[in-house]
């Protein structure tokens, strides 16, 4: 045999050899196609696995705030028109890494307020009502307030944490027509504040009074129609 023939020979041999392994994909590498990528892409379990953990919020497959059952459970009795609840306070645990319950109450503002801690962090919700008083009617319907509390005493780097849970948390503390962070209960948990912000965020038809403690009217006459026997649109209608 001539030494080109050989060559040719050779070279016949070789591209047999490689074509038996067409199609075939090395799954040694930790990367390229053996990892999920290239003609592993599409294999049944080639990409990560999705974790889910309860009391929401991830970061690289970690819980960065784990919130226990009876924080959702409470808040959704707060919710419902057919429970006495009216407020959840939630403070964290010793590990910084997980929320416990402090209190489930039944009073109105001043109760919710005493059992938040004056030097230590927490999170919480409580019902008021946004009152209709138009003299011969009277509307009354619930309105939730998120608080995160965060006064002056409290740890720093505690407070400085905050922020990356309040998503994990208000999975729990859910459907609140307004968000306030508390520094001071005397100036940013009053009354008159929460009104003002309330009205705020009320949408085109506002209260024109609220209740913070039961049948306790806080008036706020938005519209300056009156209030009660006096309101402008009742006079009107019966004259």
């Amino acid at each position: 045999m001539s030494e080109m023939m050989a060559k040719a020979a050779g070279s016949r041999a070789a591209a047999e050899q490689k074509s038996l392994k067409l199609g075939i994909v090395e799954n040694t590498a930790a990367y390229g196609a053996g990892a999920g990528g290239g003609f592993g892409l599409n294999a049944p379990g080639a990409g990560p696995k999705v974790k889910h953990f309860s009391g929401g919020g991830n970061n690289n497959g970690k819980k960065i705030l784990a919130v226990p059952p009876e924080i959702f459970d409470a808040w959704n009795k707060v919710l419902a028109d057919d429970k006495e609840e009216t407020f959840v306070v939630a403070t964290y645990a010793a590990n910084g890494k997980s929320l416990e319950m402090k209190s489930v109450g039944t009073g109105g503002l001043a109760a919710f307020k005493a059992e938040l801690p004056a030097d230590a962090v927490a999170w919480g919700g409580f019902r008021c009502l946004g009152v209709d008083d138009r003299g011969n009617i009277v509307c009354k319907r619930p309105k939730f307030v998120f608080v995160q509390h965060s006064p002056s005493g409290a740890s720093a780097m505690k407070k400085a944490r905050m922020p990356t849970h309040k998503g994990a948390v208000k999975e729990a503390i859910h459907s609140a027509h307004l968000d306030v962070t508390v520094e001071d209960l005397d100036t940013d948990l009053v009354e008159r504040e929460l009104v003002k912000r309330l009205q705020a965020a009320t949408g085109a038809h506002k209260p024109n009074g609220y209740e913070f403690e039961k049948d306790v009217f806080v008036p706020d006459d938005f519209y300056g129609l009156g209030i009660g026997s006096n309101c402008k649109a009742e006079t009107m209608a019966s004259g």
